[in-house]
């Protein structure tokens, strides 16, 4: 299933989380798409965690990026092998599966190797001898599984193959000679004597083919030297060609040095990587070191973006970061539009209102869809916060008539709920000089001048005194971390309809020409201003411009 996400701007406010749960429930009612999931792309304030908690809604899950990484692509999730696998089976599942290599893992499920095609190839070709199973620490469960051989006696303590392995007639004195502890015997036909030459060599295995029997007697010597005996019903030739195929792939696969991916990383970084690399395809770990398949270039090429609904924004620098690496299928927002671009084309709404939430509610309307009574309390407290309890210049006739209906919907005042999330949201206290200015940031650009304005809604305007000079000191070094040519906060209260401003920065006049004021220790009073949308930020430019 196809999913879209649903985001708000940087630094929520109540509008962007609650337009992204409200949109998101509007569009899963109306199946437009696969699944839409309300994101946030900051924590919540505090007016905004009394509201969700108000209507009882889940906070949005926070995204930090919608850059591709590992895990938003079709990689291939593989049969993974044990260290202990034989080459046999190893080879049959690559060969079943048409896979070119394997990811190996150790006793924890973490990455140890990866086994190839080539590896076992240039292995046939170039490295093997009579002494393969036992470089190898071949075990013994690996040589009677690869020869669907039938155990006749196995000596206890014969865990691995320690010797090397000879393929003989058991007649020629020449071969006795060369035969030595530990070795593996591979033999056909009726050969008595012979394998009573090797009992006296203290081989460890004799191999029987073509589902050759011994006599009991000889079986009891064998026995009594601690000499195990298997039988097979290969012929030698075939048994000479198989028992190599007992080898664990841990012997043979590539170790060390592994290019190998994190679901986390972008496939910024795969593309580099593969760009310097030249393997057919590299094994993909999680978070916690698991093994999870492998991926190729092709997975990377084909790969799907990230599919976004912007809300309540439509500016670049306020989307998520990556933005431009994702599908934005819509945007729904009540701001000037500003630098905006697609790849491709898209679903675009934006009404001169005073709330996201307002153009959501108008949207529930035309398509017939039934509000619930908590996503209408969501949109209520949108309206009532962006409009700042309908005080604010920006507040439109339809702003309101919509938030009375809503508030019918959600069974409370509007008036009454809106001073009790204000005061629940407004309170500075406990806070730090960080969290008050960004709690509602907003960066500008300005022709070439840049402006960072915050803006906080507080019923305390006298109790922020004692952190004047901290948050002055915050803000001049925003400055100089950010090139602000000025970084302004104001301090707005609602109900008296008036904010208090306090200037940083260079350009500090850019200010006072913009409201005719003079600043008295970098503030001053602005009686009436309360939106900085409408009234801030149109001066300002003004200014800057003039």
């Amino acid at each position: 299933m196809d999913l879209v996400y649903v985001s708000g701007h940087k630094n929520p406010d109540t509008d962007s989380i609650c337009a992204a749960i409200s949109y998101s429930y509007l569009l899963n009612a109306t199946h437009k798409y696969g699944q839409a999931i309300p994101v946030r792309l900051g924590e919540v304030s505090r007016e905004t965690e009394y509201v969700l908690k108000r209507f009882n809604a889940h906070t949005p899950q926070l995204l930090k990026s919608v850059k591709q990484k590992v895990e938003d692509l079709d990689y291939d999730q593989v049969t993974l092998f044990s260290k202990e696998l034989t080459l046999r089976t190893a080879w049959s599942l690559m060969c079943q599966m048409n896979l070119k290599s394997a990811p190996v893992l150790d006793d924890h499920s973490h990455l140890l190797g990866l086994l190839s095609s080539t590896n076992i190839i240039e292995g046939y070709m170039e490295d093997w001898d009579k002494d393969i199973l036992k470089n190898a620490h071949t075990p013994i469960e690996n040589v009677v599984d690869t020869l669907d051989a039938k155990i006749v006696y196995l000596n206890p303590e014969l865990r691995t193959i320690k010797g090397s392995l000879h393929i003989t007639g058991m007649n020629s004195q020449e071969v006795i000679d060369h035969v030595n502890e530990h070795d593996v015997i591979i033999t056909g036909g009726d050969r008595t004597e012979g394998i009573r030459e090797m009992l006296k060599k203290k081989v460890d295995l004799i191999i029987l083919t073509n589902s050759l029997h011994l006599e009991e007697s000889v079986l009891e010597e064998c026995k009594n030297a601690g000499v195990s005996v298997v039988t097979t019903a290969f012929t030698t030739f075939k048994t000479s060609q198989q028992i190599i195929q007992a080898v664990p792939v841990e012997y043979v696969m590539q170790k060390g040095d592994l290019t190998c991916f994190s679901t986390d990383d972008t496939v910024d970084y795969l593309k580099e990587v593969m760009s310097e690399t030249r393997y057919h395809s590299y094994p993909v770990i999680d978070l916690n070191d698991q093994v999870v398949g492998t991926i190729s270039r092709f997975q990377v090429i084909t790969g799907d973006h990230k599919k976004m609904i912007l809300v309540d924004h439509n500016e670049r620098g306020q989307a998520v970061e990556g933005i431009e690496e994702a599908e934005i299928l819509e945007v729904v927002d009540h701001h000037r539009v500003a630098d905006f671009q697609t790849v491709g084309p898209l679903q675009f709404r934006a009404e001169p209102l005073g709330c996201t939430c307002t153009i959501i509610a108008k949207m529930y309307k035309e398509q017939g869809v039934e509000i619930p009574k908590n996503v209408a309390g969501l949109m209520l407290a949108a309206i009532i916060s962006d409009t700042l309890l309908f005080r604010s210049p920006t507040c439109t006739k339809t702003d309101k008539e919509i938030a009375l209906e809503l508030a019918s919907i959600a069974g409370v005042d509007a008036e009454e709920f809106g001073l009790a999330m204000f005061k629940a949201g407004t309170s500075l206290v406990g806070k730090s000089i960080e969290e008050i200015y960004n709690q509602d940031y907003k960066a500008f650009n300005i022709g070439d001048t840049k402006v960072g304005i915050a803006q906080v809604n507080t019923m305390d305007i006298d109790g922020f005194a004692p952190l004047k000079a901290e948050m002055l000191e915050y803000m001049e070094n925003l400055c100089v971390e950010n090139g602000f040519d000025t970084a302004v906060l104001l301090l707005t209260d609602v109900i008296n309809a008036t904010s208090e401003v306090f200037v940083a920065g260079s350009h500090p006049e850019y200010v006072e020409n913009a409201f005719n004021v003079q600043l008295v220790e970098h503030q001053a009073n602005l009686p009436g201003v309360i939106s900085r949308k409408k009234q801030v930020v149109p001066a300002i430019t003004r200014a800057i411009n003039a």
